[in-house]
């Protein structure tokens, strides 16, 4: 299990100035975060580049998931 690792989704679509491509607001994206920074990529794991932001960036279109939220109870 890797800790660093975070699920969030995209609020509003950043502008390319940013660097960020391929984000659509209202999808689900997964990272890491680590250090006060944040991993973000599109396509995490397709081995595309990955681009590493400050945390005022990433909550200016991003919000973090929390993991409790994501685990599911048994039926």
């Amino acid at each position: 299990m890797d800790r660093y690792k975070i699920v969030f989704v995209c609020r509003e679509t950043p502008n390319s100035i940013e660097g960020l491509k391929g984000f659509s607001k209202g999808e689900y994206y997964e990272g890491r975060s680590f250090n006060g920074l944040y991993e973000v990529n599109a396509k995490w794991g397709s081995g595309a580049e990955s681009k590493l932001i400050s945390k005022k960036l990433f909550d200016d279109y991003f919000e973090l998931i929390e993991n409790e939220s994501l685990v599911k109870t048994p039926a």
